[in-house]
């Protein structure tokens, strides 16, 4: 999308020989004037210049700026900005000056848009629940009938595809909602947290004979929303499930780092993370999903929440493959200067 509609074209003229004490006080209302001599733009002013320099005269004050184009994309001109500095800049059009954009407009819009979007695709993910819903309950009918037994393959294929599109629309309301949700914060065993998670996933563990090695040794108190940081932990295990060979390894343990934050790290034996798609593995809908190693399905949401709700904690979350074999993830979290008690063991 180009900068069109965004263009301020109303706008506080002043000419070029006033003096700059009167626009010092005409910029205490507004963020920016056009600069005119002749009646001709020459250039914009803003509170910024008069403080850069000390001058008499408004034409004196005065910097170099770059002229946007009115057919510029809204990228280009932030790039723009953010390269040279500026918060506003002129536009032109044809070759003559036709407003301003401002910096503030830009984000503002993109703020609203996004808004619209998310808006959009919460109500298409609830409108397509009861649909999809009723599908496959016609294909879990058929599936009973002795007639269509040659079909079955067919019938699974409906089943399978309508179990993949209930996930993705899940994770998709859950994702959202999450990124609404205030964060409750309370003091929690991390270790504790962790064991719980494992414990929840132990039939999933179990499905592929997968081995769960956990070492909890951290003994630290973190700060945090208890279901948002478990859907974050529980995420990072079922990942590694996922991409785990049947009769693999995952490795489970807590630690104090050497400067006192609360360390998780997962370990697994799976299928490791192509070089290519280790930088957008935490991405929104990230190109780099594929099924797992027992078919699971994956919808590209699952690490990007994790990476949010973790972040949102003040903490970080990293990933380790050498891009063939197991991979790891570490997380780091704030923690609190009291130890936990070991009551939950």
């Amino acid at each position: 999308m180009n900068i069109t509609t965004l263009i301020t074209k109303q706008y506080t003229t002043l000419d070029a020989y006033t003096g700059a004490r009167l626009a010092k006080e005409l910029l205490r209302v507004q963020d920016v004037v056009v600069v005119v001599e002749n009646s001709k733009p020459i250039g914009i002013l803003t509170a910024s210049d008069l403080a850069m320099k000390s001058h008499q005269l408004v034409i004196d004050c005065l910097r170099d700026r770059p002229t946007a184009n009115c057919m510029d994309s809204i990228d280009t001109v932030l790039n723009l900005m953010k390269i040279t500095g500026n918060t506003v800049l002129p536009v032109s059009s044809q070759g003559s000056f036709c407003g301003l954009i401002k910096q503030s407009d830009i984000l503002f819009h993109l703020h609203a848009n996004h808004e619209q979007q998310k808006i959009a695709l919460l109500a298409a993910a609830h409108d397509l629940r009861s649909p999809i819903a009723a599908i496959n309950m016609l294909g879990t009918i058929l599936k009973a009938d002795p007639a269509l037994n040659k079909h079955q393959y067919l019938i699974d294929k409906i089943s399978e595809t309508c179990d993949y599109a209930q996930i993705l629309i899940q994770d998709i309301l859950t994702t959202e909602q999450a990124q609404e949700d205030a964060v409750i914060l309370a003091d929690e065993n991390l270790d504790e947290l962790v064991d719980t998670c494992t414990a929840s996933l132990s039939d999933k563990f179990e499905g592929k004979q997968l081995v769960l090695s956990k070492q909890l040794l951290s003994n630290k108190v973190v700060k945090v929303d208890r279901p948002k940081l478990m859907r974050a932990i529980s995420n990072i295990l079922w990942n590694s499930i996922k991409f785990t060979h049947p009769g693999g390894t995952i490795s489970v343990s807590t630690e104090e780092s050497p400067d006192g934050q609360a360390l998780l790290v997962v370990q697994d034996t799976g299928i490791g993370v192509p070089k290519a798609m280790q930088e957008k593995i935490f991405d929104k809908f990230t190109k780099a999903k594929r099924p797992g190693t027992s078919g699971e399905p994956t919808t590209g949401l699952g690490l990007y929440l994790t990476k949010t709700v973790i972040e949102s904690h003040g903490g970080t979350i990293g990933m380790e493959s050498d891009g063939q074999s197991g991979t790891r993830f570490i997380v780091s979290l704030p923690a609190e200067n009291h130890s936990a008690t070991q009551a939950w063991a």
